[in-house]
This record gives structure tokens, C-alpha cells and sequence, in this order.
């Protein structure tokens, strides 16, 4: 069934209200004026009275029957009158029946009020003469004076109210009618703007463009809700885009991150987060509430506990290390304002390894200083200590005292070395560099070295290998590794170096000695910074510990791997690659 159109149920309604409001108005004006007649016929009446009172109160009520019949032909020739003693008894009546005849009037309504209030009337039929009459008494110190008109067709016209008003009000009517369908076409197109608005707002097809309201204050208001509607609409266009974005970005996230509300209820977990959880327990589970029972997220709970929600600068942090074999999560729980919270995993294990590290090597870098700083140190106090030294005793301690300075020179050059490569590679430089002559470059760089260990160096290099690196790099990967030779392999040994192969953009280079070669238990820690083996490596052969370790860093800065092996007809050998571009 169609709907009843907006206009003509307003119309209807207003037309309706009006209608009641016109008969109440014009039965109360009716009511008023037919009171109005009906004091004016008391007011007449009360004269009558208080003229028939007054000559009572001059002659006296036994001696007023002369008196009263005086009065009575002066009254209008239909006008009744009674008086009547405070015992309702009739001490004078104009009707000509004799006063002992007459019933009791005590009990009339209109005594019975003038006894109460002082004066009274009533419209009735007349017990005496049984025709209607309108009566009126009134008390007068010891009597009760009553006078009465016919209620005969005379008096009902006066009593009967105009009927102009009412011709009034219908006039009036046609000239509202009017007025209310011009309103009600003015609230019904707003209304039905605004229909048609919300059935599209329900279809979530609104043509903004189409909908229009006419210039009313109604109009204004619709128009003002349809553009904040809209404004909404696009907001929440906006927040679903960046809600979107923003899952996204947390499915991708290398962390894991899961959204909690204020009673522990989740809103949301990425892949990650479960990932990381799961790892943490000892039994997976599928439901991450799970967690709240579980001793390694207790320290969440009681945090959650003695932090209230409330309005501050700073949002409630709670940081810590969960461990799982041998991984690291970093755990932090954030609280929102409303409560919420969130929950954040970070798998740290290799940020906790380079922490380890770099511990470890600041405490290896402090035990490698302390031996060259307090042998400085020591020479140096000797030398102050006794001016008279010999002077061929006094070389000695310089000497000495100047290599352990080389040494932590060394020593500072490495450890700049290993840390920008590590932190900073991207700021290193690279150029085309022929391997070959920067090798030769070395040997003759080392030709004292060499001569010393009596060793034989074969560079069989191709002239023609270029690798896209850096220099100083480069030269350091071939200068300790000769130099770990000169130093550990022994005399008379012979130094081999070549490229076997160039495939897929890596060059394959070999390089071996034909020493002692090192036991097998500490091959695998041969890269380690500040390694010795302990036999034939200690800090008397030279050397700062990290020449390997620069080797190992240095040949991963250019894309390529190291290893190393102990060769079969003796000395170490050292397997590694170099990208060429």
C-alpha cells in the first residue's frame, strides 16, 4: 500500500487542529457571552430585589403589603415576588395565594444558595404554578428576598448567545485553509527532500546533486543535515581508506602487532603476531586469549592493572625480553586513553647477537689496548726513571716502546675499518680495480716481509681481472691474508694465488700456503675478531687479532663468501668469490 503523502497527512493535521481550535473557541464564546446575558438578567433581578428590600427595611415586613403592592406595579407585570422568612416559611408572595397555603422554600436551590452565600438562582419549573421560571433570591438580614421572570421564549432569545462570531469564525476558516495548504506545501517539499534523501542514504546511492529543498527555515535545516551527511560520508570514505592502508601496512609489518580493547578482547592480530606468539608458548593455539594465563605475558597483566586510562602526554609503556630457544622478542605493550592497548613483538635475535658482539669486541678491543698501552707506559717510566741508561740500553726501550705504538695504530686502523664496512658500506666508494697489480702493489709493499720469511709468492692473478669495489677494501682482504701467511705459516713457504673460474658475474679465487697450516677445532672460528689459535699466533708474532675478520667483512661488502680449509699436502687454503659488477 502506498504511503499516505507527508503534505496531505500535514494538511489533514493542521486542518484538523484548526477545526478543534475554532469550536473550542466558539463554544467558549458562547459560553462567555450566554454568562455574560445571564449576569445582566441578574443584575436586573438584583435591582428588583434590593428595591423590594429597601422598602421592607423602611416599613417593616408586617406593614409592607400596602407598600409591596405598590412596588409590584411599578415591576414588570410578570415579575414573581417572594419573601421569605429565614425559616423558609412565605411572608409575602405576588402569585396571590395565601402565604399559610405555600410549601416550605428553605429548600429551594436558589434559598438554599442565598443562605449560603448571600444570593442565588436557578432556571427550574415552579412548584406552585408549574410553569419555568427563572429565579433569583437574595438575603437580606432576616429575610430572603426572591424576584422571578417567565423562562419563557423571551428570555431564552436573550439568553442565547450572537451567532456573528460564528459567521466570523467561517468566514475566517476558508482564508486559513488557504494559508495552512500554502504551509503545508512548504513543510511537505522540505519533508519529502528530505525523504527522498534518507530512502537514497538507505540505498547508499545519493545524488547530491538532485536533491534539492525550498528556501524555508525547514529547507535551511535539511539542506545543513544533507551536507553534513555528506561530510560524514567522505569522512568515513576517508577512514575506511586509511583503515585499509593501515591493515595492510600491519599484514606486511616485519613486526607483530595485535589490538586489544579495554576488557582484553581482540580487535586485531597480523600473521606475524601469531607467528611470534605461538613460537612463545609451549603448546600452539589458535585462540590468542590463551595468552593472559600464560606466565611470559603476566608482566602485561599486572601492567595493564595499575594503569588506569586517563588523559596524559605520554602513553603508558611497558618494555621487555622474551627469549624462545635461541630467539629474541623484544615485547612492548602500549595503552590507549579509552583504555585499549596494544601489543607489539619484534624478533631482536640478531639486533641481541650484534649487541653480544659488539660488547664482546669492546671488551676484546680494551684487553688488546691494555698490553701495548702499559708497555708504552712501562718503557716509558723506565726511560724517565733512570737518565743515566746506557745509551745502547736506552735504544732498546725506545724501540720497543715505537712498535707497540705501530701496533696500536694497527690496532685503530682495523677496528675503523671493521665498523664502516658494518655500518656505514653504502658510504665507501667503488672504482674498476685491477686485482693483479693490486697485488703486486702489495708484494712490494711486503718485500722485506717476504724476504725475511724467505717465502715464495706466486701471483697467478689474471692481468685482465677487474672487480667493481673499493680499493682499500680490496687491499686489505689480499695484504692480511699474505701477511697471516708471512707471520703464522712459517719460513721457506710458497704463497699461491688465482682465479679458477669467472661465471655468472663472480670471480672464484684461491689462495693457499704451504705451511703448518692450523688444527682443525679452530677453523671455525678463524673470522672471529681477536681469534688466536694460541700455537705460533700469539700477540709476539704481531698482528691485531681482526685481520681475518677485516677479510671475512671485506669480501661480503663486494657480494661474495669466504672459507677456509687446511690442504691436504699442508697449509691453510682460503676459498672465496668476488662480484664483478
Amino acid at each position: 500500500m502506498k504511503p499516505f503523502p507527508y503534505k496531505a497527512k500535514l494538511l489533514l493535521n493542521f486542518t484538523g487542529l484548526f477545526a478543534v481550535f475554532a469550536i473550542a473557541l466558539v463554544l467558549f464564546q458562547q459560553h462567555r457571552e450566554q454568562a455574560y446575558r445571564k449576569e445582566l438578567l441578574e443584575t436586573r433581578l438584583r435591582s428588583y430585589a434590593d428595591l423590594v428590600a429597601g422598602g421592607i427595611e423602611k416599613n417593616g415586613l408586617d406593614n409592607d403589603s400596602a407598600e409591596l403592592a405598590k412596588l409590584s406595579d411599578i415591576m414588570p407585570d410578570d415579575l414573581r415576588l417572594t419573601v421569605i422568612a429565614p425559616n423558609g416559611s412565605i411572608r409575602y408572595e405576588t402569585a396571590g395565594m395565601p402565604p399559610g397555603t405555600m410549601s416550605d422554600h428553605k429548600n429551594r436551590p436558589e434559598v438554599k444558595d442565598a443562605r449560603r452565600r448571600g444570593e442565588g438562582c436557578d432556571i427550574r419549573q415552579s412548584e406552585s404554578t408549574g410553569a419555568p421560571y427563572f429565579y433569583f433570591a437574595r438575603q437580606y438580614g432576616s429575610f430572603i428576598v426572591r424576584v422571578a421572570l417567565p423562562y419563557d421564549d423571551t428570555v431564552k432569545d436573550f439568553m442565547k448567545a450572537d451567532k456573528i462570531f460564528q459567521w466570523f469564525v467561517l468566514l475566517i476558516f476558508p482564508i486559513a485553509l488557504v494559508m495552512l495548504i500554502y504551509i503545508s506545501d512548504r513543510f511537505g517539499k522540505a519533508v519529502a527532500g528530505l525523504r527522498r534523501f534518507v530512502d537514497s542514504a538507505e540505498r547508499g546511492l545519493i545524488d547530491y546533486d538532485h536533491i534539492s529543498f525550498p528556501r524555508s527555515e525547514l529547507g535551511d535545516i535539511a539542506q545543513a543535515v544533507m551536507q553534513k551527511y555528506r561530510q560524514q560520508e567522505e569522512d568515513a570514505r576517508q577512514i575506511a581508506t586509511e583503515r585499509e592502508r593501515l591493515m595492510r601496512h600491519f599484514h606486511y609489518f616485519k613486526e607483530g602487532i595485535a589490538i586489544f580493547t579495554a576488557d582484553r578482547t581482540r580487535l586485531y592480530a597480523n600473521p606475524r603476531f601469531m607467528q611470534y606468539v605461538n613460537t612463545l608458548l609451549e603448546e600452539p593455539t589458535a585462540d590468542i586469549g590463551t595468552i593472559w594465563q600464560k606466565p611470559q605475558f603476566a608482566p602485561v597483566a599486572e601492567f595493564l592493572a595499575l594503569n588506569v586510562p586517563h588523559a596524559a602526554s605520554e602513553a603508558p609503556v611497558l618494555r621487555y625480553t622474551l627469549t624462545a630457544g635461541s630467539t629474541c622478542y623484544g615485547l612492548q605493550a602500549l595503552v590507549y586513553n579509552d583504555g585499549g592497548f596494544e601489543l607489539t613483538l619484534t624478533d631482536i635475535t640478531q639486533a641481541e647477537k650484534s649487541r653480544l658482539l659488539k660488547q664482546q669486541m669492546s671488551n676484546n678491543i680494551t684487553h688488546e689496548l691494555r698490553t701495548p698501552v702499559s708497555s708504552v707506559r712501562g718503557y716509558l717510566e723506565t726511560l724517565m726513571a733512570c737518565p743515566g741508561m746506557p745509551e745502547e740500553r736506552r735504544r732498546h726501550f725506545e724501540e720497543r716502546a715505537y712498535r707497540q705504538t705501530i701496533r696500536l695504530a694497527d690496532l685503530i686502523r682495523d677496528v675503523a675499518l671493521i665498523t664502516k664496512t658494518e655500518e656505514a658500506p653504502d658510504m665507501m666508494p667503488r672504482e674498476d680495480i685491477a686485482v693483479s697489480r693490486l697485488v703486486d702493489d702489495i708484494l712490494e709493499e711486503l718485500q722485506p716481509a717476504v724476504a725475511e720469511a724467505q717465502a715464495t709468492v706466486s701471483n697467478q692473478l689474471p692481468a685482465d681481472l677487474t672487480i667493481h669495489g673499493n680499493y682499500s677494501l680490496l687491499h686489505a682482504v689480499f695484504r692480511n691474508l699474505l701477511e697471516n701467511s708471512l707471520h703464522h705459516a712459517g719460513h721457506g713457504v710458497l704463497i699461491h694465488m688465482e682465479c679458477y673460474s669467472r661465471t655468472d658475474g663472480y670471480a672464484y679465487l684461491r689462495y693457499y700456503d704451504t705451511g703448518s697450516g692450523v688444527p682443525g677445532e679452530h677453523l671455525p672460528r678463524l673470522f672471529e675478531r681477536f681469534y688466536r689459535t694460541g700455537e705460533g699466533r700469539t700477540r709476539n708474532c704481531g698482528g691485531t687479532g681482526l685481520g681475518l675478520s677485516i677479510v671475512r667483512n671485506a669480501v661480503r661488502f663486494h657480494g661474495g663468501d669466504i672459507s677456509v680449509r687446511n690442504r691436504k699436502e699442508g697449509g691453510l687454503e682460503f676459498l672465496f668469490t668476488l662480484r664483478l659488477q
